[in-house]
């Protein structure tokens, strides 16, 4: 029989055989779809390093990768990936960058379930930030120990980072000083303080961790509700998380409001001292405008023991950013 045959006959025998190959084949597809998405429960994956070796390349990839989860709750993804006990036993904390909150936090009935995820997401990004920090701050001491004879394009990198701090003068030492790391534990504590452990509306919509306020109208910010109303100031907003950390550190190592803060720091560093959040707290009541901002911030890291936080690490492993979660 012609194979052309098969496809245009008329003999119902053959017609129904096809009908019940074409039904068992497409039984078998979705059979295996239907496994795929119940064992792994995730659709789309994707794995990149966020910094790839070299912190100061300025082709980060900041696309948002695609995870599409059917819920991250404390049940779920991070649960699974994040574990705090062994993490603390471990001083690793695993490379998995979320970039936006869930939007569902707010539906965890437990405050203690929420406070774990929030630290669980805001804890591997500040850690990021801070090496990231570091890394800028090692090479700027590098080049003060041959300074006589670096080249013309590390010293136009120099200018570039003492524009970029907000120094008015050359100094390598006060930039030194502004290029620092963020105590973990101050800037958990603050996170919490000013986002409600993640739940506000300006972390949720705009990925505001940190309530900075800006005054600048071409620059993207959330009005506050009970702004008055001859007001003008905005709640700064971000395209991600990890942007959020990276202002509020900047904000910290540039603005004359913390000058005394970063004077300490650069204190305790010149003492072989490690940095302390607690001690550096009381450095910050210029961030808010309630009396008591640098005892509430000492009682949320004295209540949580967020100092157990101060010396760990990304692990270096490829970074797993997620990002759409429905």
């Amino acid at each position: 029989m012609n194979i052309l045959n098969l496809f245009i006959t008329k003999d119902n025998a053959i017609i129904f055989l096809f009908k019940i190959y074409y039904f068992i084949a497409l039984l078998l597809v979705l059979t295996t779809l239907t496994s795929l998405v119940i064992s792994q429960n995730v659709y789309d994956r994707q794995t990149k390093v966020l910094y790839p070796n070299n912190f100061e390349s300025k082709n980060l990839d900041q696309s948002l990768d695609k995870l599409h989860m059917a819920k991250l709750t404390e049940e779920n993804y991070i649960s699974k990936n994040v574990n705090l006990e062994l993490i603390l036993e471990t001083n690793l904390v695993p490379n998995i960058i979320i970039s936006k909150l869930p939007s569902d936090i707010k539906t965890l009935k437990s405050s203690q379930k929420r406070k774990t995820l929030f630290i669980k997401i805001a804890l591997p990004i500040i850690i990021l930030e801070n090496e990231r920090i570091l890394y800028t701050n090692n090479k700027i001491k590098n080049l003060k120990k041959r300074i006589e004879f670096i080249s013309r394009s590390d010293a136009r990198w120099l200018l570039s980072k003492m524009k970029e701090y907000k120094l008015d003068e050359y100094s390598i030492d006060k930039l030194i000083q502004r290029v620092d790391k963020i105590p973990v534990s101050l800037a958990l504590a603050q996170a919490a303080i000013e986002s409600g452990w993640g739940t506000s509306r300006f972390a949720i919509e705009g990925n505001a961790l940190f309530g900075q306020y800006i005054w600048d109208k071409n620059k993207n910010g959330i009005v506050p509700e009970d702004r008055d109303l001859d007001a003008n100031y905005k709640i700064k907003s971000f395209n991600n998380l990890s942007d959020s950390v990276a202002s509020y550190m900047k904000n910290l190592n540039t603005n004359h409001h913390y000058s005394e803060f970063r004077l300490n720091r650069s204190n305790m560093r010149n003492n072989n001292l490690p940095l302390n959040g607690i001690t550096l707290s009381k450095y910050l009541y210029n961030y808010s405008i309630e009396d008591d901002y640098s005892d509430k911030i000492k009682n949320i890291i004295k209540t949580n023991r967020f100092e157990d936080f101060e010396d760990l690490e990304i692990e270096k492993k490829n970074n797993i950013k997620l990002s759409e979660i429905i």
